[in-house]
């Protein structure tokens, strides 16, 4: 076991190779470029057999980390945020008929803009797919959460994202890599016709709908129990709490110590579908709740009103 600075775009790389994914593909661009080198960097140290590909563009992409996911191997696929609005069709249509290998797809998002058209947040692409979203904090929760990602679209059958920003992406940390790790072991599951799925016609597609609506509500129990959720300092504060996700969460806990204040703060790792009960506790008692997260509002569009 030794300990290596990485990017935080590598951490990512690194999880996917650790957790046996088979089919790695991307379309370039900032600040998601360096994943897809980052796979091949660890696949060649590791020796796992991965498949990598620059693909033509980002719908492209998809689609190959789709079809390999329906052959029951693990897939993924990376680009910037608008890459995501490239993909957007086969993305809802995969909501829809599911997958068999895990699937994660990760739009790299970029307030600022630091190198984009635009500042449009992934989340709430994936709250219209109805698509569960992982929002990690740092290089080494993003590593991290690329386990249970996989495992929550192999379980639920469905494609997943993994929302990272320009500052996870290209910050740097310290993490520890076991070059002994034996490859991870993953069940074949072959592919079977299912016309009614796979080719569904408009009928089936409103009870594919009625299905992927009863998977949310699942997934979203499993997400009150997720350890990715937790409350970090219950606080003395009765008048205040906060709610953070992703980077922002480090912008709240360090102005809250700054402070010196004893605000109740909350981490939210899985902003959607946002775990209600968890998040109703958490406010219950509380007079105003202020949600950080960025670029957009995406675990405030799902509050409850309390007004």
């Amino acid at each position: 076991m030794k300990y290596e600075v990485v990017l935080g775009n590598e951490a990512i790389a690194l999880g996917l190779v650790e957790q046996g994914c088979r089919i790695v593909t991307a379309y370039p661009g900032t600040p998601s470029s360096e994943i897809l080198a980052g796979v091949i960097k660890y696949k060649k140290r590791f020796a796992r057999r991965v498949y990598t590909e620059w693909s033509v563009n980002e719908k492209v992409a998809f689609e190959i980390a789709l079809a390999a996911s329906w052959t029951g191997l693990r897939a993924a696929v990376a680009m910037k945020q608008v890459g995501l609005n490239v993909a957007a069709d086969p993305l809802f249509s995969a909501a829809y008929l599911g997958v068999k290998g895990g699937l994660v797809v990760i739009p790299a998002d970029d307030p600022g803009p630091y190198s984009s058209q635009t500042e449009q947040d992934s989340r709430l692409m994936a709250l219209s797919a109805k698509v569960p979203v992982f929002d990690p904090a740092t290089p080494a929760e993003a590593r991290a959460m690329v386990a249970p990602a996989f495992a929550l679209s192999e379980r639920f059958g469905l494609p997943v994202i993994l929302r990272p920003t320009t500052r996870l992406c290209h910050a740097r940390q310290s993490l520890a890599l076991d070059e002994t790790q034996p490859d991870t072991a993953i069940p074949v599951v072959k592919f079977r016709k299912d016309p009614p799925r796979w080719a569904a016609t408009p009928r089936m597609r409103y009870q594919l709908h009625v299905a992927l609506n009863d998977k949310l509500r699942q997934v979203e129990a499993e997400f009150v129990r997720s350890p990715l959720n937790y409350v970090v300092d219950e606080g003395t504060s009765d008048r205040i709490g906060v709610i953070a996700s992703g980077v922002a969460f480090h912008t709240a806990r360090q102005a809250i110590l700054e402070l010196g204040v004893s605000v109740p703060l909350l981490k939210i790792g899985t902003p959607y579908p946002l775990p209600q009960e968890l998040v109703g506790r958490f406010m219950a008692g509380l007079r105003t709740v202020v949600v950080l997260e960025e670029p957009d509002a995406c675990i405030e569009l799902q509050l409850p009103d309390r007004s």
